[in-house]
Order: structure tokens, then C-alpha cells, then sequence
């Protein structure tokens, strides 16, 4: 199993390969979710008013773990 965070500066909701994953803040911090180890297509929807810079992202993710999951930064825009 696999692990990766979305940091953004605003809050939103999260796919992973199409598959909605849920926000990425939950009780005040960043989410981690898990995936399966290879190829995978992340993306973000901002929340309150804001637009993604872009919206999805193709990564690979491997060689992680819950205390160290990948980062894939977005940055959000405002409308």
C-alpha cells in the first residue's frame, strides 16, 4: 500500500483515478490516502470560491509509507 497528501492552500475534494477520495483537510490537518504502488491520476476540486490552477496531475506513486507520504501540491486560484 501506497500513501499520498494534497496540500493546497485552500481546501477541496480529492480523486484518485476518477474515484472521489474525500476532502483533503480533515480535523484540521492534511488527509492521507492510500492507493496501490504505480500510475495514477490525482485531482483536486477547490472549495469556497476558488478554481484550480490545474486540476489534475499524473504521478507515480511508490516508495512511501503513512508517517512519509508523497506530496502532490496543487494551487488554487481565485475565481
Amino acid at each position: 500500500m501506497e500513501f499520498f497528501k494534497v496540500p493546497c492552500p485552500g481546501k477541496g475534494n480529492v480523486n484518485l483515478d476518477g474515484v472521489f477520495q474525500g476532502p483533503n483537510f480533515q480535523n484540521g490537518a492534511l488527509h492521507v490516502f492510500q492507493c496501490n504502488r504505480g500510475d495514477h491520476d490525482i485531482e483536486m476540486t477547490c472549495l469556497v470560491g476558488k478554481n484550480c490552477k490545474e486540476s489534475m496531475q499524473n504521478k507515480v506513486v511508490k516508495d512511501t509509507d503513512p508517517i512519509l507520504p508523497m506530496e502532490v501540491p496543487f494551487s488554487c486560484l481565485s475565481e
